[in-house]
């Protein structure tokens, strides 16, 4: 028998089947990875606002919110270890830059990535957070494990966001493998061409803090910190050898006002 609980429950109980069927539809293959980061493509468009996010709006729209757990759970599902290049590294910047939106839109509202680890707590960049071809995955594995290692591209530094101001914005789009060549590039150059990454004051240069983390990845094959920002580079430039120094790096959350 039919009683009034069971007609309330049943429209939840419909919604619960239809999230479940679509978050965990099966997909193999590169190709049918396309209209996964085409729908990551729309919520970044809809919430990257500049060089920040807007976490508030982002927060307040709850099907949006769905939707980037979606979008990790989909993107976990699939192992992406004989794919090919450029289809993995997008894979893989995508899945590092969902992930972290996520564990903020989880725990929001907070001033930094940071507050999420410290005295008796994991650091964010080492708690397990997604699961990939049966591996658990901290950023810190899908950066220095993965992406670092497997593709040797410095570029990646600039597409990697960390959610913090001091990280390098957030790309509008989802990377994706016919342009993620491009898209690096782009990438690079607006931070090359940024005060915020690149300083010139007479012969002075401040540089991000990423090249002191990272600076191996940059020398790799023989160039130098210096080639590379020279390379994007349009705006002024010291005349002769630069007194080079590291900024100090801001960890607050790169939420939009």
């Amino acid at each position: 028998m039919t009683t009034s609980l069971d007609r309330l429950l049943a429209p939840v109980l419909i919604l619960v089947a239809v999230v479940s069927a679509t978050c965990f539809a099966t997909a193999a293959t590169p190709d049918q990875a396309g209209p996964l980061h085409a729908d990551f493509s729309r919520l970044l468009g809809t919430y990257v606002k500049g060089n920040l996010v807007d976490y508030p709006a982002w927060t307040a729209h709850a099907d949006d919110a769905a939707a980037l757990g979606c979008y990790v759970d989909q993107l976990a599902i699939l192992d992406p270890a004989e794919w090919p290049a450029d289809d993995a590294l997008a894979y893989w910047i995508n899945l590092y830059n969902a992930v972290t939106l996520r564990l903020i839109l989880d725990n929001y509202p907070l001033d930094s990535i940071k507050d999420l680890g410290g005295f008796m707590k994991k650091s964010p960049w080492k708690r397990e957070l997604v699961t990939v071809g049966e591996q658990d995955l901290t950023l810190n594995n899908i950066e220095n494990d993965i992406i670092r290692p497997g593709f040797g591209d410095p570029r990646i530094h600039f597409a990697l966001n960390c959610a913090s101001v001091g990280c390098p914005p957030l790309n509008h789009e989802a990377f994706v493998p016919d342009r993620i060549s491009e898209q690096l590039d782009a990438a690079c150059k607006l931070a090359m061409n940024h005060d915020q990454w690149v300083r010139v004051t007479g012969n002075k240069l401040e540089l991000t803090k990423i090249f002191d983390w990272y600076g191996e990845d940059f020398t790799a094959d023989g160039g130098s910190v210096l080639d590379f920002i020279k390379r994007y580079r349009t705006g002024s430039w010291p005349a002769d050898e630069p007194k080079i120094s590291f900024m100090s790096y801001d960890w607050s959350l790169n939420e939009a006002p």
